[in-house]
């Protein structure tokens, strides 16, 4: 286990109203820009904008619905929360090079494989970013696909020849992503949680990759089992951390700090 530390929070705003998270959820101007000030005056680093859910039922959403609800969203943060860096998530490479020539800080991108062009595209403006473990094409695909490997290795062996292509084409802020929110809909609730703190407790070998780790702090819908993903995730040493909760973050990195000075007083 690695020692608790400050992390950079990427606080969650939905401009889809299918999200399954509802509070996530802003469509209008103004509830967007309450959001995001929610997020950022809460402990949020970074406003990670998404356009369409990966529930397993919500309706289908396409690139051109995805870049409607995306694009405006992003202009309307880019003028009014200037001093905070937004990402775009999403799976789709024509949505994130849009994003990009809008002026998105980042892509948190949720694809199976990042084409050439764009990651030339992320690396020529300089860009951030974050890829993600996704054993199917996408989160529609696995809908329909039997369920995939999981695990360290499988993020590992996933992950480690995107990061070099990635490398290759030149970007320089790269951040993984082992993607403890991919879960299949045939998983169920006694594996779900098994299945992401494998993950969590056996990071040492993704970081091999000489990546930061980005890791979400999944909303459970139980307080108190959101409370121990996200403790779990921060005393594991994630570097960022995806949550529609920053101050819940901030709180337990606080009760981690508190604790740690203590067991050093009593030594």
């Amino acid at each position: 286990m690695h020692e608790s530390k400050a992390a950079k929070i990427l606080g969650v705003l939905n401009v889809s109203p299918e999200s399954m998270i509802v509070d996530s959820i802003a469509t209008s101007e103004d509830e967007i820009l309450e959001r995001a000030d929610m997020l950022v005056r809460t402990g949020a680093d970074w406003i990670d904008l998404g356009g369409r859910s990966i529930t397993p039922d919500a309706a289908f959403v396409d690139d051109a619905e995805e870049q409607s609800r995306l694009l405006p969203a992003l202009e309307l943060l880019k003028k009014n929360v200037r001093a905070t860096p937004v990402s775009v998530d999403t799976w789709s490479a024509a949505t994130a090079l849009a994003a990009l020539e809008g002026g998105a800080d980042a892509i948190n991108f949720t694809a199976q494989t990042a084409p050439d062009s764009l990651l030339d595209e992320i690396a020529r403006s300089e860009a951030t970013l974050f890829l993600t473990f996704m054993p199917y094409e996408n989160a529609y695909a696995m809908r329909s696909a039997p369920p995939a490997a999981v695990g360290p290795q499988a993020v590992l062996d996933h992950l480690g020849p995107r990061v070099e292509a990635a490398r290759r084409a030149g970007v320089e802020r790269l951040i993984v992503d082992p993607n403890l929110g991919i879960i299949h809909p045939e998983t169920d609730d006694l594996h779900k949680i098994h299945q992401q703190l494998e993950i969590v407790w056996n990071l040492d070998p993704i970081r091999e990759l000489g990546c930061p780790l980005l890791l979400y702090a999944a909303r459970k819908p139980e307080r108190l089992a959101r409370i121990m993903t996200a403790s779990a995730i921060l005393h594991a040493g994630a570097d960022y951390v995806r949550s529609h909760d920053p101050e819940m973050i901030r709180t337990l990195e606080g009760v981690s700090s508190a604790r740690a000075t203590s067991r050093a007083d009593v030594r």
